[in-house]
């Protein structure tokens, strides 16, 4: 299930939640019916546990979802985050009433300074981090939707 409607990208719900066991989590995604949701992880998803050594991904795909783990960006990887969603931004369809959080955590979002010397230091890691971190890796996983194919019309002349 891709939140894709042709082009426009749909927000439909924002849920956070801290110290949380991971069924927790998939029963929110069922109890609002996306079950068969496709569930894209940081990178840090594919990272063996240093007990159980099973990934995140598997605990997450054994639960009945599809999962994604999106590569690391490597050095300055939130800085491509935003370069990812400014161009796709007005793309976006977020409802209003279940993503408000959300639309908060992006709004606060900001790159902290140095004043003496000016330079930007990255992003301010605060209470909208991992928000505005979440919308940036539904940037960066983004995928442009394919055109329906066009199959040429068929002669059909020859049916009675």
């Amino acid at each position: 299930m891709r939140p894709y409607v042709g082009r426009e990208i749909r927000v439909l719900d924002y849920y956070e939640a801290v110290r949380q066991p991971l069924a927790a989590h998939l029963e929110w995604l069922r109890s609002k019916g996306y079950g068969n949701a496709e569930c894209f992880l940081p990178h840090d998803g594919s990272q063996e546990d240093a007990i159980s050594a099973i990934r995140f991904e598997d605990h997450v795909c054994s639960a009945g979802f599809d999962v994604t783990t999106v590569p690391n960006q490597g050095k300055g990887a939130a800085l491509k985050r935003v370069e990812a969603g400014r161009p796709l931004f007005p793309a976006f369809w977020f409802n209003e009433a279940t993503c408000s959080p959300g639309l908060d955590a992006l709004g606060w979002y900001y790159e902290k300074h140095d004043e003496a010397r000016n330079p930007g230091l990255g992003p301010e890691h605060d209470w909208s981090s991992h928000g505005a971190d979440a919308f940036g890796l539904i940037c960066v996983a983004y995928e442009i939707p394919r055109k329906p194919p066009v199959y040429p019309k068929r002669d059909m002349s020859w049916v009675v």
